[in-house]
């Protein structure tokens, strides 16, 4: 599986993600192109390489017909800057249409839409007011709606089917926002990081901005798992300040998962949650549905919840290139509120199926062969019901017949 890894020890910004991809390769052409689809009058893009602390990285820049833009926030520390001119206060319908205009693919234009829904949702939640009434200041300049498209485009072009980050750092300090001095992260990033590891290691400022915290949010597979990568390219995207101390990086490593390979029966994933609302039928549903969808093998235990309820644990295991698509068949019918995933190893038999002829006709057998060498063969279940409603006889009979 061809997979992502983004290290953010000095933070995570909409630049710094285009920048990162940039340096691994994706071309600035289709992006630029995309930014002209939006039809932004004045507005372009440049990618130039530079220096962060001594190491050299990408920086990922929006121009516009106000020049070039500068961050409006600052750090706190040192005397306030004034907004950058020019920046919109664009509602979530206003940036909707903006982005679908745009010459983009499908998966992209979603994926655009999915972070500033986000990013709405937050700043509704910490307004007290519709999503349809939030009014976006800072993320809603124009620069902004470049960097989460061009980011969107940028990760669909890497081709990664999935994408892990880690060692998100926030920063500390406050920051100079549209509704003053705020603590760092901002009340819309620590919304948007809910439920993400992250660290405050002191370094100064603001970090993680909104924009990339709400693509950490809606692009992000897996935070802090540990992963065996063969990597194939590496990229450092660089942010607008340049700190002598941290060099103001964001690093990508893109390769493909070491001992993971398309249909090794050895690597999987285990997904996991607990059920209590559900009833018995649901849940047997779910146990059908997970092993249609092409899950490996799914079991319930029964266990004994909060408040003294009577609950299930569903286990499911799966190949990595199905945990997506499964959790969200979980996530969806369980009425868990979550899914817990680690990846595991197994030992697994040499097995395969043959048709044997038999008193009772020719019948489908799993046979194995131990580690010893030895083979053994045991007819399928689908093939026992077969024979006891053919032959009218009882399951015991059925097997005696066929082993003995």
């Amino acid at each position: 599986m061809r997979i992502a890894v983004f290290d953010g020890w000095s933070g995570v910004a909409g630049d710094m993600w285009v920048g990162a991809l940039l340096d691994a390769g994706v071309p600035l052409a289709p992006l630029a192109a995309a930014v002209r689809s939006l039809q932004l009058p004045g507005v372009s893009v440049r990618a130039t390489k530079v220096l962060r602390g001594g190491l050299a990285g990408t920086h990922f820049a929006v121009d516009t017909a106000h020049g070039a833009f500068v961050p409006a926030a600052t750090t706190g520390i040192g005397p306030r800057l004034p907004l950058a001119a020019g920046h919109a206060h664009r509602g979530l319908a206003e940036i909707e249409a903006i982005v679908g205009r745009a010459e983009l693919p499908a998966a992209v234009v979603a994926d655009c839409l999915r972070v500033y829904r986000a990013i709405g949702e937050v700043e509704a939640a910490a307004h007290g007011c519709p999503i349809e009434n939030v009014h976006f200041h800072e993320v809603g300049a124009e620069d902004t709606i470049v960097d989460v498209v061009c980011a969107c485009l940028a990760t669909h072009l890497l081709g990664v089917e999935r994408i892990h980050a880690n060692g998100i750092e926030t920063g500390s300090g406050t920051v100079h926002t549209e509704h003053g001095l705020l603590p760092v992260p901002a009340p819309a990033t620590a919304a948007l990081l809910r439920g993400i590891p992250v660290r405050s290691a002191g370094l100064p400022g603001e970090r993680t901005t909104p924009t990339g915290a709400a693509l950490l949010r809606t692009l992000v597979h897996a935070f802090d798992t540990p992963v065996r990568l063969v990597a194939e390219s590496i990229g450092y995207g660089a942010g607008t300040r340049d700190d002598a101390d941290v060099p103001n990086l964001l690093r990508v490593t893109v390769g493909a998962t070491a001992g993971a390979a398309a249909g090794d029966p050895t690597q999987l994933v285990e997904l996991s949650c607990h059920v209590d609302t559900a009833t018995g039928e649901q849940i047997g549903w779910l146990l059908d549905e997970v092993l249609r969808a092409g899950a490996t093998d799914a079991f319930l235990v029964p266990v004994q919840m909060k408040k003294g309820r009577p609950g299930s644990l569903v286990t499911v295991l799966v190949s990595h290139a199905q945990e997506e698509s499964i959790t969200r068949l979980l996530l969806e019918e369980s009425s868990s509120l979550g899914v817990r995933r680690h990846e595991v190893q197994r030992s697994v038999l040499e097995r395969w199926q043959e048709t044997r002829d038999t008193a009772l006709g020719p019948v489908r057998f799993k046979v194995a062969r131990l580690p010893s060498g030895v083979v053994t063969a045991r007819p399928e279940d689908d093939e026992l019901r077969r024979l006891c409603a053919a032959h009218g006889l009882g399951r015991g009979d059925v097997l005696r017949r066929l082993l003995g």
